[in-house]
């Protein structure tokens, strides 16, 4: 996995985001956009994990579910801190967040 795979991802998950809070703002929304927000920006980290959880040279399977649920964890407590209607956002935000990130490998995979 290449940086500007993980830097993509990021810039796509925050611009995202900021839409995402400008939309809720307008709408009078802000605490769910807040949550949904919240979700995308943990979730772009997960290209981050990947490139380092590679590294270790360790299985990539029992890392992989190790990395996941880590994520979910962090989703579910950030949710619940901000409130218990809010949590699905969150998880949300991160299921967003890895789509965007598989759009942008597989893109990467086929123009090489």
């Amino acid at each position: 996995m290449n940086s500007r795979l993980i830097r993509n991802t990021v810039v796509a998950s925050g611009i995202a985001a900021a839409a995402v809070i400008a939309i809720g703002f307008a709408t009078a929304q802000l605490g769910m956009a807040v949550a949904f927000s919240i979700g995308l920006l943990v979730g772009s980290a997960n290209g981050l994990l990947v490139q380092r959880s590679l590294a270790l040279g360790v299985g990539f399977t029992a890392l992989s579910l190790v990395r996941l649920l880590l994520l979910t964890g962090l989703g579910l407590g950030i949710g619940l801190l901000i409130g218990l209607s809010q949590v699905w956002l969150v998880i949300g935000g991160i299921a967003v967040a890895q789509l965007v990130l598989a759009g942008f490998a597989v893109r990467e995979a086929l123009t090489g």
